[in-house]
């Protein structure tokens, strides 16, 4: 009996995570371009390094202008994206209570876990992508004057090839997840995102083909080790990905929902 349901749950886990999982890291324009003129140039580091502060972070320094670095490293390479942020405490996943508390209107979006308001049949999306618009995006990808992003910008240009909640489901998410009623909302950067509770989302999941678009804050070891353990796919995580770059990856995007 036990043997039954321990089978039962695994074939339940198996089903609800995504067949093909990528996260996305952003990072800051600013930041990215330091460390393109680090990697590219190193021999301008020792310049940059003598005005830079260094609050203590483990292995590394913490500089409030430029970010982490390595410290005592002899060939100035410095890699702020292996780097594990600190960050305020995380507010742990919500539990079957919180999620009937969110507030889902239908006419906008509604949150994915919430136990009022589900959608009675799902489409059948060729995939699912996930945009954070947390308050700490707005470092990442700020809306203009116009209220633009450049993840807006980025779906405005799938949307040519890859229609909008009709063959790609999208997602909006900072404390709860939901699908976006417009493409304004994903510019809005306000919430609190959290990895932890991500991972439990993604967990019960039922995507085909996932993808997550996130900051590099929330590269964390714990995050990593998940991914790969889906042998799930990671960018920004060498090489700055800032948000620009977004732009370019629209036709990636547009073969895995045709």
């Amino acid at each position: 009996m036990i043997k039954i349901v321990l089978l039962l749950f695994l074939l339940q886990s198996a089903m609800a995570a995504p067949q093909s999982l990528e996260v996305w890291f952003i990072s800051a324009h600013k930041k990215a371009e330091v460390q393109q003129l680090i990697n590219e140039r190193p021999y301008v580091l020792k310049a940059l390094t003598a005005e830079l502060k260094c609050e203590v972070m483990g292995d590394f320094c913490f500089d409030p202008q430029f970010g982490l670095y390595k410290k005592d490293d002899m060939s100035f390479d410095v890699d702020t994206t292996k780097a594990v942020n600190e960050k305020t405490p995380s507010i742990p996943a919500a539990t079957s209570i919180d999620r009937n508390m969110i507030d889902c209107d239908p006419k906008n979006y509604f949150d994915i876990f919430c136990g009022k308001a589900r959608k009675e049949a799902q489409a059948n999306f060729k995939m699912d992508l996930w945009i954070d618009t947390s308050s700490s995006m707005r470092e990442m990808d700020f809306s203009d004057k116009d209220g633009s992003c450049f993840r807006k910008s980025m779906m405005k240009r799938l949307d040519e090839s890859c229609p909008f909640n009709k063959n790609v489901n999208v997602m909006m998410y900072d404390t709860s997840i939901k699908q976006a009623g417009s493409m304004d909302a994903l510019c809005i950067n306000q919430g609190l995102n959290d990895s932890k509770r991500l991972i439990d989302w993604i967990e019960r999941s039922d995507a085909k083909k996932l993808v997550v678009i996130t900051d590099i804050h929330e590269f964390t070891v714990e995050f990593a080790d998940y991914i790969e353990s889906k042998n799930g796919k990671i960018r920004g995580d060498k090489e700055p990905l800032v948000a620009a770059k977004l732009l370019d990856m629209v036709d990636d995007l547009a073969k895995s929902c045709r």
